[in-house]
């Protein structure tokens, strides 16, 4: 495809976000022209690309339904088995670990995506949508406009001399970790949430099953699809250790700590990884001690934030270019959606000469004062109780019920990137916010003093009352005023949970009568 000296969006970065943003792009404005710059080359291997390979609901309904690649997702990749996770004594058998999890696929599907093959394909397709990609493009600078005036991107091609430009009327930031408008304009902010990670992908099968030789009936009833399709997590005081199948046949593992607890000096290197898993999960770390390494990485200070992600000058920032709070849970596709679902509503917008500040300001508190709080409030603090089973129970069917109470109802039901949605919205995560700091603070309370079970204990979150209702309602077609007003009564329902589970743990353990939470508090 020939390339031209000016397109109506120009997109920094071709990888996950970039690409799926493009994809979307195609669909809602086939007429759009659009260049995708990216740094890296074609030569994608499967199974040892990219980080965040776990998809959650939301993700998964943006890839699938809005961006038309159920097909694909179905026939390259692998269906997840929800969450898993197992507490309790790291230096003991897996089998005796205090287990949540699911014992069938779930009705709202997820996936666990190799993320190589998934980007190889998003970039084959590209040009069938009219997109023109350019790979081993490196973005030096933007030169962002004020005015009406086009913005002008400044980038170089690899074997090339020349440094090239090309003038944009809207300009994407979808750079990643590299943040590129972040840096230019100084918008970054710090996150109060100080974790670290490394991680490996390994040849082969790595499959929790096989790390113990348990015939148990309790461990393996015949109910239980294969634990292996599941994001399995290894939970202990102050980190957690993902298990990740991937379609390839290759198994992605690793660490996230907090760094007051254990500090990234302790596993940085491979080396020192590999000790810091004979000493935490030994159990793990002689299970994959002769497997064949197809990477390892890391990266320090994982958390940070923004003081703006999109602007009414025509320029928007998406995924992780955005902002970025914790791989637990598994929130980066869902961050996609709404970034880049948000960015489309803006092009279009201002297609029709209806970008206005007004409209920017609504996004950006969207994403940085009603998401970023709510979803901040799950993490930090919180590793200490990690590996504590009685209050990690509660803590999983909590955080899970705000997510398919509030997030993921704005994407299934097409709302995220609605202005005046985003405006009903605010008032709804205003209030919980007050609900979610003080449950996550009762949490901590009382997972510093319950005690872990004595024997091996199986909880299905699904199948919790509140939970099973939430999750079967992301399927349950809505207008937005339904929509929201389930919001309203759901969040009184997780309110009036909240203040039953504090008076329990002040009961319980004598703790004294604490102020009610404002509500917006952080």
């Amino acid at each position: 495809m020939e390339q031209k000296k000016r397109y109506d969006v120009v997109i920094c970065g071709g990888g996950l976000a970039g690409l799926t943003l493009s994809r979307q792009l195609a669909r809602a404005m086939p007429d759009l022209t659009v260049l995708v710059l990216e740094r890296s080359g074609g030569d994608i291997p499967d199974g040892a690309y990219k980080v965040g390979e776990a998809t959650v609901e939301g993700g998964a309904q943006y890839f699938g339904e809005q961006l038309g690649l159920t097909g694909q997702l179905n026939r390259r990749h692998l269906h997840k088995l929800g969450l898993r996770m197992f507490f309790g004594d790291a230096q003991g058998p897996l089998e005796l670990r205090p287990e949540l999890g699911a014992r069938r696929f779930p009705r709202v599907t997820s996936y666990q995506i190799d993320r190589g093959r998934f980007e190889r394909d998003l970039r084959a397709g590209a040009a069938e949508l009219g997109t023109h990609l350019i790979e081993q493009a490196k973005v030096l600078d933007v030169e962002l406009s004020t005015t009406d005036d086009d913005h002008i991107v400044h980038f170089e091609v690899a074997g090339e001399t020349a440094e090239q430009t090309v003038r944009a009327r809207f300009v994407v930031d979808a750079s990643g970790r590299q943040r590129i408008l972040q840096r230019k304009l100084g918008l970054s902010a710090p996150s109060p949430h100080k974790i670290n990670s490394a991680w490996w992908r390994l040849r082969g099968e790595y499959d929790v099953e096989r790390m113990t030789d348990t015939t148990n009936p309790a461990w393996r009833p015949p109910t239980q699809e294969r634990r292996w399709f599941s994001t399995n997590h290894l939970m202990g005081t102050g980190y957690w250790v993902w298990m990740i199948p991937l379609a390839s046949g290759n198994t992605s593992i690793g660490i996230v700590t907090d760094e007051d607890i254990h500090p990234f000096g302790t596993y940085g290197t491979q080396k020192k990884a590999r000790q810091w898993l004979g000493e935490h999960e030994p159990t793990l770390a002689s299970f994959i001690d002769d497997a064949e390494q197809l990477d390892f990485l890391q990266v320090r200070n994982a958390s940070y934030g923004s003081r703006q992600i999109f602007s009414q000058h025509r320029w928007a920032c998406v995924g992780e270019a955005g902002v970025f709070l914790d791989a637990f849970y598994s929130p980066g596709s869902d961050y996609i959606a709404y970034t880049n679902t948000i960015t489309t509503r803006m092009i279009e917008l201002d297609r029709r000469g209806g970008l206005t500040a007004e409209v920017a300001q609504t996004f950006n508190r969207l994403m940085l004062e009603d998401m970023w709080p709510n979803y901040l409030g799950m993490y930090h603090q919180n590793y200490s109780i990690f590996g504590n089973a009685p209050a990690m129970f509660t803590k999983v069917m909590w955080d899970t019920s705000f997510y398919w109470a509030l997030p993921s109802q704005l994407l299934f039901r097409g709302l995220i990137g609605n202005e005046d949605a985003a405006a009903e919205f605010h008032p709804i995560a205003t209030r919980f916010q007050g609900i979610q700091a003080r449950m996550q603070a009762n949490l901590r309370a009382f997972g510093a003093q319950a005690t872990e079970p004595d024997k091996y204990l199986f909880v299905e979150y699904s199948k919790v009352p509140i939970c099973a209702q939430l999750h079967l309602d992301l399927l349950t077609e809505k207008t937005a005023d339904q929509t929201f007003g389930d919001m309203r009564r759901n969040v009184d329902r997780l309110e009036a949970w909240a203040e039953s589970f504090e008076q329990e743990v002040g009961a319980r353990f004598d703790l004294p009568a604490r102020e009610p939470a404002v509500a917006g508090g952080r």
